[in-house]
């Protein structure tokens, strides 16, 4: 990296290029961290392949359904949520604040959130790919929808004609937003905490809950108690972290589950089994068709398996925390609105907490 340094002149993308010649297999998003800019300020180098898209996402994110299958890709720091299935039914709502798909692509989506969007064509060897990727307005990758072999090709070249944008300026991108600091433990009141918590009837309250109590999620978890939450082991001998031993629980014995990743324009969601894991360095991955979790469990500090009541009864998930305090992954039993937990993924977080409490 000192050539870098000593060449101050050079232009993002004389920097860029240089540092693929350094690290070929270095991805997008991690030379942008490395060379201290936006990832789609390092998109914006490049000379061809990308062209705008109208900024009416809800709208675009609703005109899917004809596509057919495509793989949607979330991430966040430390891990990646990858699901290949259609749309259906995109519906947007909070004035165009938000919206949702529920079904085999099932996302949340904080449209207010999403400033820009492009189609990205890049080749990969012999292979063509193109791809719909929105971004905030201080530039962070936020979603990622690929066209695959099973797209239907005239519906994807239909919905490019009425989104693409040809008369959009390029962007003026804002700075990153200054991370808000986390809650003064010492200063929570922990008994008005405890007693909103035990009242929850519906989990979608809980950030509201937080809200109401000055807290922060990640401070609210360590400080309700044991009644609520239990602080798992991060390593140990037998295993990389409490994610590999869930997975590998669930896999053998078929218990389906619900994973959640999401940044701050974005939560996705995968519903089912899972089968084919792998542990790659710090990575633990699923590889199953339909399917890919990459999540390097290094760079993931802590971990707790949360309960909290609702109508349906008491809600167990599995959380991993980073270093940042950001909740970056959620795992909880398969469940719909109006059905208890499952007993199955009761008893696999039951083995979970015997093997790794703290």
């Amino acid at each position: 990296m000192e050539a870098l340094a000593t060449q101050p002149e050079m232009s993002l993308a004389q920097r860029w290029q240089h540092l693929r010649e350094e690290q070929p297999k270095l991805r997008i998003r991690n030379a942008a961290e490395v060379l201290g800019v936006s990832e789609l300020e390092l998109l914006l180098c490049r000379e061809d392949g990308v062209q705008p898209l109208k900024p009416v996402f809800g709208g675009l994110l609703s005109a899917m359904d004809d596509v057919g299958d495509v793989m949607i890709l979330t991430r966040n720091d430390q891990v990646v949520h990858e699901v290949t299935a259609s749309f259906r039914k995109f519906t947007v709502a909070g004035k165009g604040a938000m919206g949702l798909a529920v079904g085999d692509i099932d996302i949340r989506v904080f449209l207010n959130q999403w400033a820009y969007g492009y189609l990205v064509t890049e080749s990969v060897g012999n292979i063509t790919r193109e791809s719909l990727q929105f971004f905030s307005d201080h530039g962070q990758a936020l979603h990622k929808i690929y066209k695959t072999s099973t797209t239907n090709r005239d519906a994807w070249d239909r919905l490019l004609g009425n989104y693409l944008d040809k008369e959009r300026p390029f962007p003026e991108l804002l700075a990153a937003p200054v991370r808000e600091p986390r809650a003064d433990a010492e200063a929570v009141d922990v008994a008005a905490l405890r007693n909103d918590w035990s009242g929850l009837k519906d989990v979608h309250h809980f950030h509201a809950m937080l809200k109401r109590n000055n807290v922060d999620r990640l401070t609210a978890v360590e400080v309700v108690g044991k009644e609520w939450v239990t602080r798992l082991k991060a390593t140990t001998l037998e295993t990389h972290s409490p994610l590999d031993a869930i997975l590998e629980q669930v896999k053998s014995s078929h218990c389906p589950i619900m994973v959640f990743v999401g940044n701050p324009g974005i939560v996705q969601i995968f519903t089912g089994t899972v089968g084919n894991l792998k542990r790659t360095g710090p990575w633990m991955n699923v590889l199953d068709k339909g399917f890919n979790l990459h999540a390097n469990t290094y760079g993931i500090r802590d971990w707790f398996v949360v309960r909290r009541p609702s109508a349906d009864g008491t809600v167990t998930s599995l959380e991993g925390y980073n270093a940042q305090g950001d909740i970056v992954i959620t795992l909880f039993g398969k469940r719909k609105p109006g059905q208890p937990e499952s007993t199955d993924w009761q008893r696999e977080v039951a083995t979970l907490e015997s093997a790794l409490c703290e």
